[in-house]
């Protein structure tokens, strides 16, 4: 198996996603004891904040290699919210999210991640404030977020109420073989399947499965392909093994 640039890992891990490096939502994340065992996605959005010359020095030394996971998380966490500081201070009398929303948004999307590995409430807090203070309207990115903070929290009327439109949104962006788009799709199955319409979320699962076997080789997300199969088979599993909730 081919393998990613030497040193670093995307989604995929290490293996070679060729012109998916491209996409907005990869990063090169550096192989080492301190990123090692923390999930892709905390990892990306906490270091694509900053330039490789503003980086922090720390997660390469000894002391903070040997932190374990949840002391990490915590370590990101006080490190966000310190640059959000200061760069609010910088830019008063207004603040960062007046001058540079994008880099704002992207902070507190950083953040959101950690408070999820950590189990942290204030999670829902910080997904609906992102979608209350998004400039563009049309975004639907954080609705995403929150519907599976939802249906993880076994809400799933709302979830289901979210992501709806979110799904549309998505096909209409991404494509309908998007790994986001199939994260929608999955989020509706388990929200539909939990209030006791098993039928219409089993006619959802077919569909999520016949978009992933019908992803040509030529497609740029064929590279996910066998991750999707995989996501989609756990959910199945859960699914199997549990009946509808009331919500």
């Amino acid at each position: 198996m081919a393998q990613s640039p030497e040193g670093v890992r995307y989604s995929q891990g290490t293996k070679d996603i060729g012109t998916a490096r491209n996409f907005s939502w990869e990063y090169p994340v550096p192989r080492n004891k301190f990123w090692d065992d923390l999930p892709y996605t905390v990892a990306r959005n906490f270091l694509s904040l900053f330039s490789q010359d503003e980086q922090p020095s720390i997660f390469g030394n000894a002391k903070s290699s040997a932190l374990d996971k949840t002391e990490k998380l915590q370590l990101l966490l006080k490190l966000l919210n310190e640059r959000l500081a200061s760069r609010d201070a910088a830019a008063a009398p207004q603040s960062l999210y007046d001058i540079d929303h994008q880099a704002w948004e992207k902070t507190w999307l950083a953040i959101a991640g950690i408070q999820h590995e950590l189990q942290d409430p204030a999670e829902e807090q910080t997904l609906r404030m992102l979608i209350e203070r998004r400039k563009d309207p049309s975004n639907l990115s954080h609705y995403h977020s929150l519907s599976g903070f939802l249906s993880d929290k076994g809400r799933y009327a709302e979830a289901e109420r979210f992501e709806a439109p979110v799904r549309d949104w998505l096909d209409s962006k991404l494509g309908k073989e998007s790994p986001q788009s199939l994260s929608a799709r999955r989020i509706l199955v388990q929200a539909i399947w939990m209030q006791g319409r098993q039928d219409e979320g089993e006619r959802l699962m077919v569909e999520v499965d016949e978009i992933i076997q019908k992803t040509p080789d030529d497609s740029p997300y064929a590279v996910y392909r066998d991750e999707q199969r995989a996501l989609s088979q756990v959910l199945w599993a859960k699914l199997k093994g549990e009946g509808a909730v009331e919500t």
